[in-house]
């Protein structure tokens, strides 16, 4: 992955454009889009993204077009790796747990938006109802689209590091059972033929 797609460049770049939003909940809005087979082309995801972004009024330039285009490319890269090697776009460990733990709500929240936005222009969800996995993986993020860190005299660091990486591990689990669940639903089934 390029070293350009990173938590806090991509996050700079946005704040310098005038962005309302994190680059963690914009990655997180685009892969709830990208978890239902929504085919983003770049023209339909600069709008999206800027519409989200509170910047519709704005045309981005061309080292703005190139970084939404990074945004996509590399975020739909990470959903089809069959190695799952999916991250959310998050600060690294250097940032403090609770900037961390603040990102990673704003990723959940901009993840079940894009999802839900993508649901509504579309048949999924209308025509079936969601496996109770998604549900449930959906009912998860919800709650951890508010997860709040509280300084605890009684919980040392490594402690709550580790439940970060385990909350973080999790995402990571919920959202590509999420897509493997869209995808399967939205891929033509190949049937099998007998000679």
């Amino acid at each position: 992955m390029s070293q350009l797609f990173d938590f806090h460049f991509i996050n700079d770049q946005l704040m310098n454009m005038g962005s309302v939003n994190s680059a963690s909940e914009l990655q997180g809005l685009l892969c709830g889009r990208l978890c239902t087979g929504e085919a983003l082309d770049e023209a339909a995801w600069q709008k999206v993204a800027l519409s989200f972004m509170d910047l519709d009024f704005v045309e981005a330039n061309e080292q703005q077009q190139d970084l939404l285009k990074l945004m996509l490319n590399s975020t739909r890269e990470l959903l089809q790796d069959d190695q799952y090697q999916f991250e959310p776009l998050l600060p690294d460990d250097n940032s403090s747990l609770e900037r961390r733990t603040q990102e990673l709500g704003s990723w959940c929240e901009g993840f079940l938006h894009g999802l839900g936005q993508a649901i509504g222009q579309s048949n999924i969800g209308k025509r079936d109802e969601l496996p109770e996995d998604v549900t449930d993986a959906l009912k998860d993020l919800a709650r951890i689209s508010q997860v709040v860190v509280e300084a605890e005299a009684d919980m040392d660091l490594d402690e709550n590091e580790a439940y970060w990486i385990e909350l973080v591990e999790y995402v990571k689990v919920a959202v590509l059972t999420i897509y493997t669940e869209f995808r399967n639903k939205t891929e033509p089934q190949q049937t099998k033929v007998v000679h």
